[in-house]
Order: C-alpha cells, then structure tokens, then sequence
C-alpha cells in the first residue's frame, strides 16, 4: 500500500495545499470525499475579514463543523511554527483541533524539533513543509518525528522559496536522505507532471493551483478566468521580504508595481490582499498566484476527477 495512504487513512496520496482565504469547507470535503487530504487553511468559510485570536478560532471552529458535516473522511488544518506565530494564532488554532479531533497538521515554516515532539505526543500526524526546503531540515523533522516531508519547489505559486531548486530537485534530494515518505509540490497539475515527481522519489503530492482551477473552489470567477487566459510566458514574478520569498501572479497591477519597486530597489513590496484579490476578484487588489505550468490546466473540473488524475499513478 502507499505509504502516504496508510498514514492519513486515504484513498489517494493527494493533499490539498491550505491556501488563505479561497479554501474552504466545500472544498477540503470535496477532496477528502473523492480520496485526497483536504487541508484547512487560513480563513477558510470567513466572509468577511476577522481580526484578534478569539474571533479567529471561533470562524476555524465553524469551518472544522461545517467540513465534518459534509464528508466523514480525514482531513487537516494549516499551522506554523512558534517562530512564524508571533502573536499566537497557530498555537491557538492547535489547540482548536485537538478540542475538535482535527488531528493531521501541516505545517508551514521552518523545522521545530522541540514542537514536533510536542505534536506527535499529542497525537497529531505531522506533514512538515519547511519554507525553504533543504536536505538538513528534512532530516531534522524525519528525527523529532514528522510522518511526511513537503518538497516545494520554487514551481510553486504563493509565497515561492527564496531558493531557486526547483520541484524536481527538491523532491529528489529529500527523498534520498530521509526514509519518511516525500510529497513533491510545485506544478503538479496534470498526470504528466504526478509520473515526473514519482519517478524521482515522490510518494504522493501536494497540490494548490490545480485545485484553485477546480468546481469547488471559492475563489471568484475572475480569479480563475484570469489564470487560464494567461499565456505561460506572461506571469510576472517579484521579490518581496527582503529577498525571502517571491511572487508569481498574473499580470495585473500589484505584480507590475512590485517589479518596479524591486528594479528600483524595494524588495519588500505589497502582495496586496488575497481577500479583495482571489477571493473577491479584484485585479488590482493583489496577487492572483499560481505555479508556474499553470496554463497546462485547460479546464475547471470537479476534485473527484483531478484527486484520481493526481492520484492514480501512485495506487496502482
């Protein structure tokens, strides 16, 4: 059996990325229901934008409710590491899925031996994706306990890696020196793309444009009409933190902007707001981020049909 499968009790070695805002419980039940890992990101089901911790917890707590109400397969929540937490969110939100029997995290950042011991004796699976990832943080998560290695490549959409290996890369380096399974993600979109990360050690992937492209995602009409009218040599790509990370978009004013802010020098510009941006459809208003293969996805399909697409090769 997969060995991604048998530790999150699924069908398909396909997990969900937990991306801001446009997740939601329609679609982490849709993945988890067609076989895959639905995976809980921030403000999922949120309408409208929530401020403070308590307020926050309790529209996660509605979300975790309403996604058990529509599938009973596994699913996850988004969280990160004390270091990326400083005003204790995810700390709060841990202990909302403990309350709520929500025991699979993925974790976004950078590796925390001490709280991934602390998560696997509270019982949690943990699927670490380290914002950079390398040879020696896989190694340090595989030994304080982590179930699952991410890959990300710099492939990706969303918040890229400062580093510029790419999905392939990564997801071949990781799997040679860790024994734990490796979830390759960056430009998964397609079957052909699922058989490259397999063929260089991928147990299964992990997976966020392709899902945004998907029936059940929330993200606005013109969010999506946006991604698959741009041609592939057109996405614009800017530095932002000071060189830590960088954005992919669809042209549009924000990705303008940040790459003359960078040709003059800024290199913290705005990403805008996902909110009004994918969320709401503005764009203007922020990023509109996907992989860079995105134009290889040519429809809108249902998850049921891109969990098996995704998902098959590594099952059969």
């Amino acid at each position: 059996m997969n060995r991604v499968c048998e530790i999150l009790n699924i069908e398909y070695p396909v997990i969900q990325g937990p991306m801001a805002w446009i997740t939601s419980s329609e679609l982490v039940a849709a993945v988890s229901n067609a076989g895959g890992l639905g995976v809980l990101g921030t403000s999922a089901d949120s309408v409208e934008i929530v401020r403070g911790i308590p307020d926050s917890v309790e529209e996660m707590r509605k979300a975790i409710r309403n996604t058990k109400a529509l599938t009973d397969k596994p699913f996850g929540i988004n969280v990160f590491p004390e270091a990326g937490d400083p005003y204790g969110f995810s700390k709060a939100m841990i202990e909302l899925a403990k309350e709520e029997g929500v025991m699979i995290l993925v974790v976004a950042g950078n590796v925390s031996p001490d709280e991934i011991r602390q998560w696997k004796e509270d019982g949690f699976t943990v699927i670490m994706r380290e914002a950079n990832p390398s040879v020696r943080g896989a190694i340090e998560a595989e030994k304080a306990g982590a179930d699952i290695i991410v890959a990300t490549g710099c492939d990706e959409g969303g918040c890229m890696p400062s580093l510029s290996t790419g999905t392939t890369a990564a997801t071949a380096l990781l799997s040679e020196y860790v024994s734990i399974p490796v979830l390759a993600a960056g430009g998964i979109v397609n079957e052909k793309m699922a058989k490259a990360a397999q063929v260089v050690g991928a147990e299964g992937v992990f997976v966020g444009t392709r899902f945004i492209l998907s029936e059940e995602c929330r993200a606005a009409d013109k969010t999506k009409q946006d991604i698959l009218n741009t041609h592939p040599d057109d996405f614009l790509v800017f530095t932002q933190s000071y060189g830590y990370s960088k954005w992919r978009t669809v042209p549009n004013k924000i990705g303008r902007e940040g790459i003359e802010a960078n040709n003059n020098g800024d290199f913290n510009p705005p990403s805008g707001s996902f909110f009004y941006g994918m969320l709401k459809g503005d764009p203007d208003a922020g990023v509109n981020t996907v992989c860079n293969v995105a134009s290889l996805v040519k429809s809108i399909d249902p998850c049921k049909k891109i969990v098996k697409e995704l998902g098959s090769i590594f099952v059969e």
